[in-house]
């Protein structure tokens, strides 16, 4: 289940916090569905094949987690998603539902929206 934490969030202290448990990415929000599906695939440094679309973003992140190395958790933090969620509401749910569906597949992935 994805942690949600508001505008006052300490990006650089969060991060700090989860590298002690894992692995951390994090991954800036897009203005759009294009542009945030582009950063969520430079941000994690998906193959060339990925499409851009929402099917590719879950099983690039299933593949991401996979690859990970050890069983630590890899924690996602998915930052300053206020403008999306404002502007494009369909395209924020649906990438927070891909991004739960993932986390119920890999429990390994632990996903931290910041909404700022």
């Amino acid at each position: 289940m994805s942690t949600v934490l508001g505008p006052a969030t300490d990006l650089g202290a969060l991060v700090r916090r989860l590298r002690g448990q894992g692995a951390v990415h994090v991954v800036p929000a897009g203005v759009d569905k294009a542009e945030t599906l582009a950063r969520f695939g430079e941000a994690l440094h998906f193959p060339d094949w990925y499409g851009l679309n929402y099917d590719a973003l879950f099983d690039c992140l299933l593949q991401h987690v996979h690859d990970a190395a050890g069983g630590a958790p890899v924690h996602l933090v998915w930052d300053g998603v206020t403008a999306l969620r404002e502007a494009h509401p369909e395209v924020y749910e649906m990438v927070r539902r891909i991004l739960g569906d993932a986390e119920d597949e890999k429990p390994r992935l632990r996903v931290t929206v910041v909404d700022r």
